[in-house]
């Protein structure tokens, strides 16, 4: 394209190089019309007068002539401006269209590695390097590859993709420093014209083996828990077709177990489904100017008789002012709920549970404390995942369905709050939920 620009932009030979007869030939046709009238006997008056007349026309024609070039010359100048600066403009946008290609490479989260036909490194991002626990990205640029990575699979697919010209798609684990991070790579043929160069794409599986294994031990926990209380009620109702004429007590008894265990299966499938709504985010909340004050209230007075059944003091220390924050009240009591029903379980009888509001800046804090045997420092963040039981399970003899702090926090994250934990075992626990609160001009109008 460049050759027939050029081309096309050389200078006419007609624009500078006229012809001899072209240039002269007026000059060469007046002599002639002189020396004809001098052979003629013409006067010399006439000759003289035919003479300047004929000088005269030259000049005219000269100085048309001139023009006549100065203006090809302007029109030509003008032309190669114009072209210079299309040129130009497309070499800005080239170089701009460039360096946003490379920011892009360089920012990309995959690795990508481009390799000639001997192997060499003629590309590599930031995060290919990463990746493979590489150094000094600069230092690798037409070195082979084969001698910067030591893993046999990547290499032997690599090979295999040159030989059957098919582009290839498989995992390898990576080792680098002590650990151990599984990549998958895809090995294509990049057509040049020429020989093909090679493209190597990665992409860390490390998210998504530990959410394919959270979803896994997820299914086996809410098997287990199905199972239990199924396998529960099919023993007590095949006890009671037994027992209902030769001992109506005990019949009646292994009734009440089936009912306990229905009631266990219902609790666990309404919680199943507020945990599902809760992770949906706060597109199924109907967030407003709510009173934190009267959702801790109806909580407390919900839990009362529990906590005297169980040789508890509950302690509402319920802040008096007005605790308006921006949420959904039944998410918020819901939340309320789970925190003091858990630390009702995980106390032991003769204990205190502390329910307090707070004022934190711009948001208001909702704290249940309690004196039960505590949460181990090394369970503090798993004590929020789904179906977690840590050690203090086994210290109360006491268990739920694991999924009550598991709400709490994803309730909580998506009213825009946040959820802490303080513990020592054996000293006991504090829970903090802190919500946004409502601004002061909104209060006022509330």
């Amino acid at each position: 394209m460049l050759m027939k620009q050029d081309a096309r932009l050389r200078p006419s030979p007609i624009c500078f190089s006229q012809s001899p007869i072209r240039s002269f030939g007026p000059a060469i046709a007046g002599m002639v019309l002189i020396l004809v009238m001098v052979v003629a006997g013409a006067s010399s008056w006439l000759v003289g007068l035919v003479s300047l007349v004929i000088i005269g026309l030259l000049l005219v024609f000269r100085h048309w002539h001139s023009s006549q070039q100065d203006d090809a010359v302007s029109a030509f100048v003008r032309d190669s401006n114009e072209e210079v600066q299309k040129w130009q403009e497309r070499l800005r946008c080239l170089h701009a269209e460039t360096r946003q290609n490379a920011s892009a490479l360089l920012q990309l989260s995959d690795g990508v590695i481009v390799l000639s036909k001997d192997f060499s490194v003629l590309l590599i991002n930031p995060s290919a390097v990463r990746l493979l626990g590489l150094k000094k990205r600069d230092a690798l640029l037409g070195r082979c590859f084969t001698e910067l990575v030591r893993v046999p699979q990547l290499l032997a697919s690599i090979r295999s993709a040159v030989k059957e010209h098919q582009p290839q798609e498989f995992t390898v684990e990576v080792h680098d420093q002590g650990t151990i991070r599984p990549l998958r790579v895809r090995v294509d043929l990049i057509d040049t014209g020429e020989e093909p160069n090679l493209q190597l794409s990665l992409r860390d599986e490390t998210e998504s083996r530990r959410v394919e294994e959270m979803r896994r031990e997820f299914i086996a926990n809410v098997s287990h828990e199905l199972k239990t209380p199924l396998a529960a009620i099919k023993g007590y109702a095949e006890t009671v077709e037994l027992a209902v004429q030769d001992d109506p007590d005990a019949a009646l008894h292994f009734m009440k177990q089936i009912t306990s265990q229905c009631l266990r299966l219902e609790r666990l499938v309404h919680e199943m489904m507020q945990l599902a709504r809760a992770q949906s985010g706060p597109a199924n909340l109907h967030l407003s100017s709510v009173s934190l004050t009267e959702i801790v209230e109806d909580a407390i007075r919900t839990y009362e008789p529990v906590a005297i059944a169980n040789d508890l003091e509950l302690v509402p220390e319920v802040f008096p002012g007005k605790a308006k924050i921006i949420a959904d009240r039944e998410a918020t009591l819901t939340i309320a709920n789970n925190l003091i029903g858990n630390a009702i379980r995980y106390t032991p009888a003769g204990g205190e549970v502390r329910v307090s509001i707070e004022e934190d800046a711009d948001r208001w804090v909702l704290a249940v404390e309690d004196t039960g045997v505590g949460i181990p420092c090394s369970e503090h963040q798993r004590v929020f995942e789904r179906f977690y039981r840590g050690s203090r399970n086994e210290e109360s003899g006491k268990g739920g369905t694991g999924l009550g702090l598991a709400i709490v926090k994803h309730l909580t994250q998506a009213q825009d709050g946040e959820v802490s934990l303080e513990s020592v075992p054996g000293q006991g626990s504090c829970f903090r939920v802190r919500l946004p609160a409502v601004a002061s001009a909104e209060l006022n109008r509330v």
